[in-house]
């Protein structure tokens, strides 16, 4: 079998035969002309998310079965949402396009629904969110689908729907090799960092009295991980793979342990609108297909056991028994 061009940056293992990449999809680029930076693009993407919120008042027309596909048929386009600094799962690569494992199976459902709605031609939009602003963009349809590794949980399915469990992790925290901190008990006195609005966001604010630590809030992983290698936070507090990432991406990867208990175990999920059942379940049959065939298995090891970018960066991560049980029995189902 011979690797098609589906898949960006996938070379050294085989996929499931889709039609060229390039044939069928013309990709948007990630960044954004119109702002001047991140800041000025967060503050906008606020200012159209306040406004986009008034039109709940208006009335409402019939909706179609699938609302997200009917968009994709007129405008022939879909709107993919990516983290800049979650790698493995999402992440800017060298050239600065969207990559990673969650990223993939993002690709792997545009096919999907290419194929479904019978286009030629699919183009791609690529929008950075941030742990803060995703809810808000997938719930005013600012994005399609959010391609990282976000937490499934039932507080979150309040306001938004969660594919099938594309990954499972750990909340732990990182630190320097050197500090001496290897559990909560010698947090006392010092500064813990999470990012905002993420998974660890809770945990950091709800051991915080118990522990007697100082606490900050960053915007994303990439700044988090910047204030513990400054020193001006102590411990980063997040998902043990997004951890295990960020220390392999750092200048001197040693220097850096992942310690303490498991606060949680958390199911990652891609992040869709919970007002569209059928897009959903298009998104739940692809993700289940692949975790049924041996590109699970070439994924994981494309993204978790070999380099994934010219600095040779490997997380040298293989699948632990409760990622090999998610794939072998696809769910959406969380217990807290």
């Amino acid at each position: 079998m011979t690797n098609p061009s589906f898949l960006r940056r996938t070379e050294g293992f085989t996929l499931t035969p889709f039609a060229s990449f390039a044939s069928v999809f013309r990709v948007i680029p990630p960044t954004m002309p119109s702002f001047a930076s991140a800041s000025a693009f967060a503050r906008s993407l606020s200012v159209l998310l306040a406004a986009l919120s008034l039109t709940a008042a208006l009335p409402v027309r019939a909706q179609s079965p699938s609302p997200v596909l009917d968009k994709i048929r007129e405008t022939g386009i879909i709107t993919l949402g990516y983290r800049e600094s979650a790698l493995p799962f999402s992440f800017r690569d060298d050239k600065g396009q969207p990559a990673g494992y969650a990223v993939d199976l993002c690709l792997r459902t545009a096919e999907a629904a290419r194929q479904k709605l019978g286009l030629k031609d699919l183009k791609i939009r690529w929008v950075p969110l941030t742990p803060q602003n995703r809810i808000p963009a997938v719930m005013n349809g600012l994005v399609d689908l959010d391609c990282a590794p976000n937490t499934n949980s039932l507080e979150r399915q309040k306001q938004v729907a969660f594919s099938v469990s594309h990954y499972v992790s750990t909340v732990r925290m990182l630190v320097r090799a050197d500090s001496g901190i290897r559990s909560f008990d010698d947090l006392r006195g010092k500064t813990v960092v999470t990012s905002a609005g993420s998974t660890g966001d809770r945990h950091v604010r709800r051991l915080k009295a118990q522990y007697g630590y100082s606490d900050v809030y960053a915007k994303d992983h990439g700044e988090s991980f910047l204030l513990l290698e400054s020193g001006r936070a102590q411990a980063f507090v997040m998902d043990d793979v997004l951890l295990a990432g960020l220390r392999a991406k750092s200048r001197e990867p040693s220097k850096y342990v992942i310690v303490g208990p498991a606060l949680s175990v958390e199911q990652n999920a891609l992040m869709l609108s919970k007002a569209d059942p059928a897009w959903k379940q298009l998104v739940d049959q692809t993700l289940a297909g692949v975790f049924a065939s041996p590109d699970a298995v070439a994924l994981q090891k494309r993204w978790f056991q070999q380099p994934v970018d010219a600095r040779g960066v490997n997380l040298k991560l293989s699948p632990s028994e409760e990622v090999v049980a998610a794939w072998k029995h696809p769910s959406d189902v969380v217990t807290e």
